[in-house]
């Protein structure tokens, strides 16, 4: 039996609801404190230029630091006032993207002009390109994730402007990049990636297409070594981004990220080359932010201490004041009847399965119970058993359908019970494989957070609309049926869980 348990990730159900979003005009009549006007529109043409010239160099390095400077401030008041920001990954990447910009500068007739990206997450880039491009009013920053405001946490093609693409869910760009260089055989076509965007499965398919119809696609990836769950090194060990391409067939080389010209000559070489290349941007998340450099807590929205410290540190005193005087965000509903005091169900999906889990001795736990997280780990409640129960604990890395297949392996025999979660928006990716565990007679129990919608997040790619999916039609009457229960709050969710095991 694959058991599946969904749910909002909502405290208890309210009586009445306002009617629309209460305005957060904390910023008054202030200008955005970052003067983006001091962008350098330097133009480098890859096709003839070897090196960088000084100037150039010296233009490309206050870009950056510009950019950067920007980014901390409008993703850090998103993370202050509780909304998030993801930071860290949009800071990272702004050497390349400088780069690149220069080179669409240059020579419009040799690119598809688009920031094609893999981790949708980093839309502050696309955000701040907006307005660096005079696509976008740059006081929409201060609207970075807010409710209604169409700036989501993921690019969404017809609903912001200066935005040409949706990404999708993470890792889910480089087939439709493929599209784009079939049709655009005379240009050609890059796309940011991240070592995180690289794990999933679609990344090795599209790699291998690319290779074989020879297309003219160019990777830039982003290889922090973070993740949301820790670093690929320490927990996924043999995963080397580089190598695995070189697998595929795909040229690729390694490179530091922070070096200018380093970087610079190994776009180049990935320009020049007749076909698809990808450039392995080795660095640290958040290179050069004092005290949060290498640390998986710049992968979120900076938080506020970090962000305040960095801003003095580069001499705004104004972003850095007007940033401490973000409010936090306040349910406009101040008054909930229903499940008593507020808590959140997939908290307690953690805590119910640990709470099981003490009941059985360590040899028991470890024969008979697996638990696969999906680098998503407190969102869904699993770290909760991670931290007390390691023994039974895989931190599986951005790889769905996979982990859900091991799942399925290991609840294929009886009396052993396979635990996975992810979020309600991800099912949709996993259910060839949990037919195969239906088909299989496997016991899995499936956490499936974050149901519904949510504006001001992440987005339509992220909403968790599509629960009964997971139950695949029609009975059988050689496979158990799937059963599907969606806890309505935190006692129904610990309930759900004891009758599962």
């Amino acid at each position: 039996m694959a058991a599946v348990s969904m749910e909002l990730d909502a405290k208890a159900a309210p009586m009445t609801r306002p009617e629309k979003i209460a305005e957060r005009p904390w910023q008054g009549e202030a200008t955005f404190p970052v003067d983006l006007s001091q962008y350098h529109k330097v133009a480098i043409d890859p096709f003839s230029s070897e090196h960088l010239t000084s100037s150039q160099r010296e233009a490309l390095a206050q870009n950056v630091a510009l950019c950067r400077d920007a980014l901390v401030f409008f993703t850090a008041c998103g993370g202050a006032s509780g909304y998030g920001g993801h930071t860290g990954g949009a800071f990272d990447m702004m050497p390349e993207v400088c780069l690149l910009d220069s080179f669409f500068r240059a020579r419009p007739d040799k690119f598809v002009p688009t920031f094609f990206d893999e981790a949708g997450h980093r839309v502050a880039t696309q955000y701040l390109f907006a307005v660096l491009h005079g696509q976008m009013a740059v006081e929409r920053l201060f609207e970075y994730r807010v409710g209604h405001k169409a700036l989501p946490g993921h690019p969404e093609l017809g609903l912001t402007e200066g935005i040409a693409f949706s990404s999708g869910r993470l890792g889910h760009m480089w087939g439709h990049v493929n599209g784009v260089a079939l049709a655009e055989r005379e240009r050609l076509v890059c796309c940011f990636s991240s070592d995180g965007s690289q794990m999933e499965g679609n990344t090795a398919e599209a790699a291998r297409m690319a290779v074989a119809q020879q297309l003219n696609v160019k990777l830039f990836i982003d290889d922090n070594d973070t993740t949301i769950a820790g670093h690929p090194s320490s927990y996924m060990k043999g995963f080397n981004v580089g190598q695995t391409l070189q697998g595929h067939g795909l040229r690729s080389e390694d490179v530091q990220g922070e070096e200018l010209d380093a970087l610079y000559g190994a776009m180049r070489r990935a320009v020049l080359h007749d076909g698809p290349y990808a450039v392995v941007i080795k660095r640290s998340m958040c290179p050069g932010v004092r005290d949060l450099e290498g640390s998986n807590e710049g992968h979120d929205a900076m938080p506020l201490k970090h962000a305040v410290q960095y801003l003095q540190d580069r001499g705004l005193d104004k972003a850095a004041g007007l940033l401490q005087q973000v409010p936090k965000t306040k349910d406009p509903q101040e008054t909930y009847l229903g499940a008593g005091k507020f808590g959140a169900p997939r908290q307690v999906f953690g805590e119910s399965v640990v709470r099981i889990l003490k009941q059985l001795d360590a040899e028991t736990r470890k024969r008979q119970v697996l638990v696969i997280d999906n680098d998503l780990e407190g969102s869904c409640g699993l770290k909760k058993v991670g931290d007390a129960f390691p023994e039974v604990y895989v931190k599986g890395g951005i790889m769905e359908r996979s982990n859900f297949g091991a799942c399925g392996g290991f609840g294929s025999s009886s009396g052993r019970q396979a635990v996975f979660g992810t979020f309600a928006a991800f099912q949709e990716m996993i259910l060839s494989e949990v037919c195969m565990a239906r088909l299989n007679h496997c016991n899995v129990l499936c956490h499936f957070s974050h149901s519904g919608v949510d504006d001001m997040s992440d987005n339509t790619c992220h909403f968790g609309v599509n629960n009964f999916f997971s139950d695949l039609g029609l009975k059988s009457q050689h496979a158990p049926e799937i059963q599907l229960f969606f806890p309505a709050d935190v006692h129904q969710t610990a309930q759900v869980v004891d009758r599962i095991f």
